[in-house]
C-alpha cells in the first residue's frame, strides 16, 4: 500500500483529509470537510476509532526497534510509545485533533 487517507477532527468542528504516505509517514492535508459533505453522515466513533487505531500501531511498529535488545531506549522514545499505546484512553478518542497525537523525538 503506498497511502491511506484519515480523516482528522479540528477543534473547530471541521475535519481535515489527510493523506499519509505509507512509506515515509509524511502527513499532508489534502482538505478540509464539514458534516454536511458526508451525503451519507459522517464516519462513526467505531470507524475513526478503528483507522486511528491502525495509524496507531503503524506509528508503533516503525519504533519497535527501538526496543531490541541492544539499543537503550531514551526516557523521550519510552515516553512516546507509552503515549501511542494510551491514545485510547485520550480524552478526544476516537476524534483527536493533531495536537493530540504525541511528537515522535
Amino acid at each position: 500500500m503506498g497511502a491511506y487517507t484519515i480523516t482528522r477532527a479540528k477543534d473547530d468542528g471541521t475535519f481535515d483529509l489527510v493523506k499519509i504516505d505509507t512509506k515515509t509517514n509524511e502527513e499532508t492535508i489534502v482538505g478540509n470537510v464539514t458534516d454536511a459533505q458526508y451525503p451519507n453522515g459522517r464516519e462513526s466513533d467505531e470507524e475513526v476509532a478503528e483507522r486511528n487505531r491502525s495509524f496507531r500501531n503503524d506509528k508503533l511498529a516503525e519504533t519497535d526497534w527501538w526496543a531490541n535488545s541492544d539499543v537503550t531506549m531514551t526516557e523521550a522514545q519510552r515516553s512516546y510509545r507509552a503515549a501511542l499505546r494510551d491514545l485510547p484512553s485520550h480524552s478526544n478518542w476516537p476524534n483527536l485533533s493533531d495536537s493530540d497525537w504525541p511528537t515522535k523525538p
